[in-house]
């Protein structure tokens, strides 16, 4: 008896101290500046997805929505206060950020919705989310340390690194001068492409197969199960993919 009373009596301060938080806030908010005054935006979030899609308009729109998790929806509603986020204009570049507290007790989330004309330029980071990219056409740089990213109808040069997440990306098409170069450490990567496209490709995986699907013309100068190097087309733009843990593909579409 005397042993159980000691395990209760050590339990029940730690029990005590237990706090579940399971009800969530979220505050969205939304931004606008004059199309004129931008040509390139850079986002940059702690934890939370990035969203950013084409659209004519006189406007750039970006939303925020803040979350995070309490012990019922007033406490929720109160540490949105520990989130931060921030905007600047230097020149024509429009900066967003969004930084949540460590350590991420209570899911803080910054989820970013932005909308631009496609021929924005675009730097994104985030530690924590997802990135997608909906029919831009500006030359896009990506840096995913733990998410997935994806494009569609992507045209334009676009850079990828993702630490882990799959890298899925639909590019309508590469000129001359542009390049894709996509790279998972883990998680496969696959690069959609016209069927008519022309590119000079270096692709390897180290744990993973190399491959590529579709294309009528194809011109190996490597030709092995984890690593290709050829020509499709004539070999105009660039074309690197990389993952040390995943398939890497090219397709055509």
């Amino acid at each position: 008896m005397n042993r159980y009373l000691t395990v209760l009596l050590f339990c029940a301060p730690l029990m005590a101290g237990c706090v579940v938080y399971n009800v969530q806030a979220d505050r969205p908010e939304t931004k606008t500046w004059p199309v004129a005054g931008v040509t390139a935006i850079d986002v940059r979030a702690d934890n939370g997805a990035i969203t950013v899609r084409a659209k004519a308009d006189t406007i750039v729109s970006a939303t925020v929505t803040k979350s995070c998790k309490g012990t019922n929806h007033a406490d929720a509603e109160a540490h949105l206060a520990d989130i931060t986020t921030g905007d600047s204009v230097s020149g024509t570049t429009l900066y967003l950020w969004g930084r949540v507290p460590t350590p991420n007790t209570r899911s803080y989330n910054t989820e970013y919705s932005v909308s631009a004309p496609a021929a924005t330029l675009l730097r994104i980071e985030t530690a924590n989310g997802a990135v997608n990219l909906d029919s831009m056409s500006g030359a896009a740089a990506v840096v995913a340390a733990n998410g997935a990213v994806s494009t569609i109808a992507h045209s334009g040069s676009i850079s990828v690194e993702a630490a882990n997440g799959a890298i899925d990306c639909d590019v309508a098409g590469l000129d001359t001068a542009e390049a894709a170069a996509l790279h998972s450490s883990n998680g496969r990567v696959t690069l959609y492409l016209p069927a008519d496209a022309s590119i000079a490709f270096d692709i390897n995986t180290s744990n993973g197969s190399a491959n590529i699907a579709g294309f009528s013309s194809v011109n190996y100068s490597v030709n092995e199960a984890k690593r290709k190097v050829g020509t499709i087309g004539t070999g105009a733009a660039a074309v690197s993919l990389r993952s040390e843990n995943g398939n890497v593909t090219i397709q055509a579409k």
